[in-house]
């Protein structure tokens, strides 16, 4: 069977960790987040990001997040626990998708100019990309009295 693998990422204002091991993502953005004007301070900034991967589970695993082009930090998902995620699904007739996945949070995040935030995995050596998070100011526009529909 091919191998198939995939990442996925959410950016959100915060995540929380709920009864049963379940997450809640509070506050998701779709692609873009905009500020009033630049310096901004946002409270906090949460990503989840997913590497999902089938047949079997990765020998190596490194999240990145990057600002524009720098790593602003990064996760190597320990080489223990994906042997215990292999010796696991190892015995299984069926073809299982793994999960793994980290999240990153980054508090108070200070924003001195328009960004864009980006989900990144190293998976076995390949690379793989995920959403990105747009940040810019808001345009406000004025109408007047004069101008039509004002």
């Amino acid at each position: 069977m091919t191998e198939q693998r995939y990442l996925t990422s959410i950016f959100c204002d915060d995540i929380r960790r709920e009864e049963g091991n379940k997450l809640s993502y509070m506050g998701v953005y779709a692609g873009s987040l905009f500020v009033p004007n630049f310096p901004a301070v946002l409270p906090k900034l949460c990503i989840a990001v997913q590497m999902r991967t089938s047949p079997s589970p990765p020998g190596e695993l490194l999240f990145r997040l990057l600002k524009d082009d720098e790593v602003i930090a990064e996760r190597e998902m320990p080489s223990d626990m994906l042997r215990s995620i292999a010796a696991a699904t190892s015995d299984s007739s069926e073809t299982p998708m793994q999960l793994i996945g980290t999240v990153f949070q980054i508090f108070p995040l200070q924003l001195t100019a328009p960004c864009k935030f980006r989900a990144r995995a190293i998976c076995d050596g390949q690379e793989f990309k995920d959403g990105s998070l747009v940040v810019d100011q808001l345009q406000m526009t004025i109408e007047t009295a004069d101008s039509p529909g004002g």
